[in-house]
């Protein structure tokens, strides 16, 4: 990204010197700012060819309502000009720029054993998907705006990645097909998160704080929750899988239906989500990111995730 569009986006929500210190993001545009002053935050910087502004508003009043519902949300900053969302062009590019208070705290550290704090992650969670919930009688801002539906995104309404192989094509087709024939009804269908992992959220004094919600959509409920686990047993080597997920899902569970009612059936689709998360995962790494560009250990993991997925493999073995 340009040094320009840098500046001018951390001027227009900072003030004085600072210095930008880059996070990552898939698109490598997420930033802390950091301020001579002491002051700090984070910046992102989207693409107006890839996002569109109306997405963007939706994921800060989604944001917002979860915030005024008493969730710990990692609140929008207003830049000098009093806007949340600026826009910065450079040349023939525009970018629209959205800054965050910094999350206080740090990533849940361990995984492994802080079964307690990973109670309060699917607590979290199931919070989310009450409030996600649409239903006759919810007329907030919130719930008359026009979301994405799970297949609205660009890998399921554009040509399939070559790159993928016809093998992993007819994988997708038959999750696809299983997924259309899911009913919606608003018990297992709302508004989720959508990338909760364990990267998007921090821990601080026993509190948990989220944020990087620029995936939201409709979605099921299931998936959300198998994300989660998705993406937690990424974490342990294989050998310690099978005991580290029985006790992660009943965990993340525990907490989830505290807050949300999910009900047995939709539960035992769970590992079908977290297999469909395998797949998706694969196949957005073959449309969106250049062979040519990965390195050599990703490369190779990219690979065994081919295999398990043309045998049919599943990520891991969850007895429900």
């Amino acid at each position: 990204m340009e040094q320009a569009v840098l500046n001018q986006g951390a001027e227009r929500f900072g003030r004085g010197s600072y210095s930008l210190q880059l996070l990552g993001g898939f698109d490598q545009n997420v930033f802390e700012y950091i301020g001579e002053d002491g002051l700090r935050f984070i910046i992102k910087f989207l693409d107006a060819a890839k996002y569109r502004k109306a997405s963007i508003i939706r994921e800060l009043t989604w944001m917002a309502y979860l915030a005024e519902h008493g969730l710990n949300i990692a609140s929008s900053i207003r830049s000098a000009q009093d806007l949340l969302i600026e826009e910065v062009i450079h040349g023939s590019k525009r970018y629209y720029v959205i800054a965050f208070t910094k999350a206080p705290g740090s990533p849940l550290s361990d995984l492994t054993s802080d079964f307690a704090m990973i109670e309060r992650w699917g607590r979290g969670m199931g919070s989310m998907h009450k409030l996600g919930k649409k239903d006759s009688t919810s007329a907030s801002l919130v719930h008359r705006m026009a979301f994405p539906q799970w297949n609205d995104h660009l890998i399921f309404t554009d040509a399939f990645p070559e790159a993928a192989g016809e093998r992993v094509h007819t994988q997708w087709r038959r999750y696809l097909k299983e997924l259309e024939s899911l009913p919606q009804d608003q018990d297992s269908y709302g508004i989720v998160h959508n990338d909760l992992h364990h990267n998007n959220f921090h821990v601080h004094n026993g509190e948990i704080v989220f944020f990087d919600f620029g995936d939201v959509s409709y979605h099921w409920f299931a998936y959300d929750i198998a994300i989660a686990i998705y993406h937690a047993v990424q974490t342990v080597p294989e050998h310690r899988k099978a005991e580290f997920v029985a006790r992660f899902f009943d965990s993340f569970l525990s907490g989830y239906l505290k807050e949300n009612t999910l009900s047995a059936d939709w539960i035992e689709r769970i590992p079908f989500f977290i297999d469909f998360r395998n797949l998706y995962s694969y196949v957005y790494f073959s449309k969106f990111v250049d062979w040519n560009e990965m390195d050599e250990s990703t490369r190779n993991y990219l690979l065994a995730m081919k295999a398990d997925i043309e045998s049919g493999q599943s990520v891991v073995n969850l007895s429900i």
